[in-house]
């Protein structure tokens, strides 16, 4: 182990300070002779607490940075083998960065507010999003407050940030090695890391637990968990802002953000949607939809059933033919027949409007209400139902072909199936938006209920039936 009193590493590096110390693995403060300048410089010593796969971590963590360029990253300046008397290892040599990490922050007091998480967030995700683009791509696997610094911090800014110690990096390319080195920090890491089967969404993970410690100021092992998610306070948060930090740290892999780009659009995102999916919402949608933590919300107009527009004919022509005769009652026939059509396609916006409310325990409910001077009022058609058994999503089709009992092709006309999205409560089935809703807006809110109810969209093709065979009453 290298002792306090030591003062120099390699021909051209004088310490200046001792950063840490933890397993075989120092963190030096030096400065550099020959450029008149503070370096940090990590070694690794072979002693007796010495593991090959310490060697491999940190040969990987020079090669890594050896191949990264990017303002927020420390730099690689040196990789050597140190020989001195009472010491044999390795040296890594990298940039000094003087700046305060998160951690050091909070702990001086430092309170930051939802725009500065937020800012903080779209930083941090640029670089990683620079990371996970690398050929192979690179995985942190520890990102936490004390490994990413801050300064220059001005009045319009957060600060500047930098991404340290890549440690415990990890590539693509590396895993399929067969890699299994438990690496991290407990309570900023996923499940999937614990079984060596990092991805780049666990770092989402980890940064997602790193915000919360800056809200919180408590350690994320520390907090109540329920079902496997920290639960933290809330209460000066948006619902939406809470929302996409849960997402973010949801202990299930498949139900976290697959990606920093997807988390990048949901942060950025103005309205209520789920960022995964906010690029299938048609821009012509009359959809409203809104999510926070503990519901979703789906509001769209529903249609004046296709008889009151026949009634609303009906009387016209009644009138007409009493007053005008059969000619002139045509004409009022037609000309009130797209009238009435006219206003069937734009009194839904201004009428009747359907809710569909889905809480986090996967419970339904619907409501029609009517709105009056933009003032929404519920009515007594109010259907609640148990929670939601599963859920699934016809695209539609157009079938012209069928095969009877014994194989047979036969031709009786086409028969168009239209797009469908059902959600089923037991044996009971719910069906959304019938026929006033395209195919596009079907799948868009099938994938936002399964994403928040966290089960799978089924797609499912139904044989339609064949139309009846065509008969002529035994008159040909």
């Amino acid at each position: 182990m290298l002792e306090q009193k030591l003062t120099k590493i390699g021909d051209r590096y004088d310490i200046q300070q001792q950063l840490s110390q933890k397993a075989g693995r120092s963190t030096y403060l030096a400065r550099d002779r020959d450029a008149n300048k503070l370096v940090i410089i990590k070694v690794l010593e072979f002693n007796s607490l010495f593991q090959w796969d310490d060697l491999k971590l940190f040969e990987r963590e020079a090669q890594t940075l050896k191949n990264l360029d990017h303002p927020a990253i420390p730099k690689y300046l040196d990789y050597f083998e140190i020989t001195q008397e009472k010491m044999q290892g390795f040296a890594l040599v990298q940039t000094f960065i003087d700046a305060p990490s998160l951690a050091t922050t909070i702990q001086q007091g430092r309170k930051y507010s939802e725009a500065e998480l937020i800012e903080l967030a779209k930083k941090l995700l640029t670089i990683l999003t620079y990371l996970h683009q690398q050929n192979p791509p690179v995985i942190h696997r520890d990102i936490k407050p004390s490994n990413i610094l801050i300064t220059n911090r001005t009045g319009n800014s957060v600060g500047e940030l930098y991404l340290v110690d890549f440690g415990s990096v990890q590539t693509v390319a590396s895993k399929s090695e067969g890699t299994i080195t438990i690496v991290g920090s407990y309570g900023y890491i996923p499940l999937e890391q614990f079984g060596g089967q990092t991805v780049p969404a666990s770092d989402l993970y980890s940064l997602g637990m790193t915000l919360i410690y800056l809200i919180t100021g408590v350690h994320p092992a520390e907090l109540p968990q329920k079902k496997g998610r920290v639960e933290f306070e809330a209460s000066d948060l948006s619902g939406k802002f809470a929302r996409w930090l849960e997402k973010m740290t949801n202990p299930h892999l498949d139900q976290r953000f697959e990606s920093t780009k997807s988390a990048q659009i949901a942060l950025l995102s103005k309205d209520g949607s789920s960022g995964d999916f906010l690029n299938l919402r048609p821009g012509d949608s009359r959809i409203k939809l809104y999510r926070d933590r503990h519901k979703l919300e789906i509001t769209y107009p529903e249609k004046i059933p296709q008889s009151l527009g026949y009634l609303i004919v009906t009387i016209l022509c009644i009138i007409g033919i009493f007053v005008y005769g059969i000619r002139v009652a045509f004409l009022g026939f037609i000309i009130s027949s797209i009238i009435s059509k006219f206003l069937i396609s734009i009194f839904p916006d201004q009428a009747y409007c359907r809710t569909i409310l889905i809480d986090d325990l996967g419970t339904i409910n619907t409501k029609y209400h009517e709105q009056k001077f933009n003032e929404s009022q519920w009515n007594k058609n109010h259907i609640s139902y148990r929670k939601i058994s599963f859920i699934t999503y016809n695209p539609g089709y157009t079938f012209d072909r069928y095969l009877d009992d014994q194989s047979k092709e036969i031709r009786r006309g086409k028969v168009e199936v239209k797009p469908k999205l059902s959600i089923y409560i037991g044996q009971s089935e719910c069906s959304i938006g019938n026929d006033q809703f395209s195919q596009a807006e079907l799948w868009w809110l099938g994938k936002e209920i399964s994403d928040f109810i966290g089960q799978e969209l089924q797609v499912i093709y139904p044989t339609p039936k064949a139309p009846p065979e065509f008969s002529c009453g035994g008159g040909c």
